[in-house]
């Protein structure tokens, strides 16, 4: 399975592993009338061709070298998710007789967002989407450090509060 995101571009390998001519390459989605991409004799046959990939689908090679029948699929978008099959045909003329092979290939693409999104569309649990609870926190923290603070300094006054009432007591105790 091939991953992309809605505006990269994208290569659909399909490769027959010959060097006979390629004399119809179809690349198709199953669920749709029209092909992806139609080439014959040396030709792209527009007329074929399903009206969302006009003008978005290009040949990888476009001498087919090594039978490499891969297509560059331009500006991808979530619709383009899907099955696409890659079918060769290739004809060769020997003197003693005609050879035509068929190669057939499969490709899955999964087009999606990735997980870098607008901040509006932020989910909570997604690093920014959790900014209300950070700050919350942080205003926890700060009340309990000074409950604990004031704790400690009153400890302290009343501490040395309690050591001046009882010199008196130890000075008078030590007259007598």
């Amino acid at each position: 399975m091939m991953k992309a995101r809605p505006g990269e571009d994208i290569t659909l390998q399909c490769s027959n592993s010959t060097d006979t001519a390629v004399t119809v390459l179809e690349w198709s989605r199953p669920e749709l009338e029209h092909y992806v991409f139609f080439f014959r004799d040396n030709e792209l046959m527009e007329r074929y061709q399903h009206p969302r990939y006009r003008g978005r689908v290009e040949l990888k090679d476009l001498e087919m070298k090594n039978g490499d029948a891969s297509v560059l699929l331009k500006n991808v978008t979530v619709n383009d998710t899907g099955t696409y099959q890659c079918e060769v045909i290739t004809h060769s003329n020997n003197r003693r007789k005609r050879d035509v092979r068929k190669f057939v290939h499969s490709v899955h693409l999964s087009v999606s967002e990735g997980p870098e999104k607008e901040i509006n569309d932020e989910q909570p649990g997604s690093p920014r989407g959790n900014d209300g609870l950070g700050v919350g926190l942080g205003v926890v923290c700060l009340i309990v450090v000074g409950v604990v603070g004031v704790a400690v300094v009153a400890g302290l006054v009343l501490k040395s509060q309690r050591a001046q009432l009882n010199r008196p007591l130890e000075i008078e105790l030590m007259l007598n």
